[in-house]
């Protein structure tokens, strides 16, 4: 069994990492989908800029290394900081191709996982399309599949209306009553 190694770290992220993860995430679009730009710039500096946003950003970057070199990233919001239920979102997680299947996914996840329930987020949903490899990623993490939907539609209208099928996925933090189906 290979085991993350010592020299794998994951930390938040920082604008100097800013093109490895629009790198990363185009090399990878079939998979993660389409988040611009600014999107992950918000994300790092805790500020939306854009007529559609209010200024204030809930979601985070965090990235993974390896002996310094970034091996991949996880963008994640953790619900609304004054809502009853706080339910987090993983938008997207990648590890780069040579980097994976070495548990740097199951790190970059648990890191994530941590800094929600240090802010008080201990529940977590995710989708992936039915299609991809990663379905087996967010099985092994022992997530549970809660249902199915359509994608969403490429011309930003938030509608699901693509065909492919997403597989929505959640984690409770089991110190906590569960409120998933």
């Amino acid at each position: 069994m290979m085991l993350a190694y010592e020299t794998d770290t994951v930390r938040e992220a920082k604008i100097g990492d800013l093109p490895y993860v629009v790198d990363l995430s185009k090399k990878e679009n079939h998979a993660l989908g389409f988040i611009p730009k600014v999107a992950y710039e918000s994300a790092i500096t805790g500020i939306k800029r854009g007529k559609r946003w209010s200024l204030v950003c809930n979601d985070m970057l965090f990235v993974c290394e390896n002996n310094e070199d970034l091996v991949g990233f996880c963008l994640a919001s953790f619900g609304n900081p004054i809502g009853k239920d706080r339910i987090g979102k993983i938008a997207q997680i990648c590890i780069q191709e040579d980097a994976r299947k070495i548990y740097r996914g199951r790190l970059l996840l648990e890191s994530v996982l941590a800094h929600g329930i240090k802010v008080g987020c201990r529940n977590f949903k995710c989708g992936c399309a039915d299609d991809l490899e990663s379905n087996l990623f967010w099985k092994a993490m022992s997530w549970n599949e809660l249902y199915q939907r359509k994608g969403i539609s490429h011309q930003n209208t938030w509608l699901q209306t693509s065909d492919r099928l997403i597989n929505v996925y959640g984690y409770y933090d089991p110190r906590q009553l569960r409120f998933w189906p």
